[in-house]
């Protein structure tokens, strides 16, 4: 089907794949030669032809049933308009009143031939002066809230920053979150992190963060600025309940690297009016009304648990 008929964007050219809602909408499209594309980011031209060693196969163009468009894989990276100015992108997804949901600088496919280096090596630093922080590194992807505003930046494993948080300054890898006013909304910790807890200080880390995406992350706060919840393999908790003590602690489970070795699987506390919830295999719930909870450091940080520490990342 060499033209597909769109609503908004007019007929499109060279078409070599087409998807169709139940009412014949076009749903996705691939093609073999350029369109152009008027967004309110500007023009954009759709990726076109055969895939190559880096570029991915599939559909270049995706919209929604009403006939916005949802996504674009760029042709070439391409300078888009966003509110932290103008930016590079290689892909874009939106929200369907046409601003920018997801913005990815690159969009490389790693496989057995393009490996992740390759991608990281190509990606260029980008600066930014937020209200958490001013920094340069190396993005994997920006979210945006529907009104602009940064939702979460999410960055290469390689790359480390500093930003301000509610317990001082912090080293973050992956990324971060923000409100839509620009406050901290929660982060991934590069080590071990001090947190101040209506229990106490509580170390921070989760081994077995991945960075998909930093929408979400172990540490959050409260638009306030309280701690919501962590993500903690540092510490146990001494319960004191009117039923009796209780102590919890992390799980020692096989290790990813030696399944010999036995390592601490993190888990995670939520506090929420006056309860706190402590996550792991199963949930326990402590009233913090009736209750006392005093942390307890049972995996120091400054000491690795297992032999190879080289290429691990369990303890920070």
């Amino acid at each position: 089907m060499p033209t597909c008929q769109t609503e908004n964007y007019g007929p499109l050219a060279g078409v070599t794949y087409l998807e169709t809602y139940t009412n014949g909408s076009p749903k996705g499209c691939a093609f073999d030669e350029p369109n152009t594309i008027n967004t309110p980011v500007g023009m954009l031209i759709p990726h076109y032809g055969p895939a190559n060693l880096r570029n991915r196969e599939g559909l270049a163009l995706e919209f929604f049933k009403s006939g916005q468009i949802k996504s674009i894989d760029l042709e070439n990276a391409t300078e888009v308009i966003t509110s932290l100015g103008n930016l590079s992108a290689e892909r874009i997804s939106f929200y369907e009143n046409g601003r920018i949901h997801r913005l990815f600088p690159l969009n490389g496919r790693i496989n057995g031939y393009w490996t992740e280096h390759d991608e990281y090596t190509l990606a260029k630093p980008m600066a930014f002066d937020l209200a958490v922080g001013a920094f340069s590194a190396k993005v994997v992807s920006l979210c945006f809230y529907e009104s602009g505003a940064l939702k979460s930046l999410t960055m290469w494993p390689q790359e480390t920053i500093e930003i301000n948080s509610p317990d001082g300054l912090v080293k973050v890898r992956y990324g971060f979150s923000l409100y839509e006013n620009g406050k901290l909304k929660s982060f991934e910790p590069a080590l071990p992190e001090p947190i101040v807890t209506p229990i106490g200080i509580v170390i921070a880390y989760d081994s077995n963060a991945h960075g998909i995406n930093c929408d979400e992350n172990s540490v959050n706060y409260s638009p306030a600025g309280k701690v919501r919840s962590l993500i903690t393999g540092n510490n146990g908790l001494m319960i004191t309940a009117p039923e009796g003590k209780q102590f919890v602690q992390p799980l020692m489970k096989p290790g990813t690297l030696d399944p010999e070795v036995l390592v601490p699987e993190p888990m995670t506390i939520v506090f929420s009016d006056g309860k706190m919830e402590i996550i792991q295999d199963n949930i326990v719930t402590v009233d913090l009304k009736t209750a006392t909870v005093r942390s307890i450091l049972v995996h120091d940080p400054m000491k690795k648990s297992c032999g190879d520490c080289s290429s691990c990342s369990s303890c920070g």
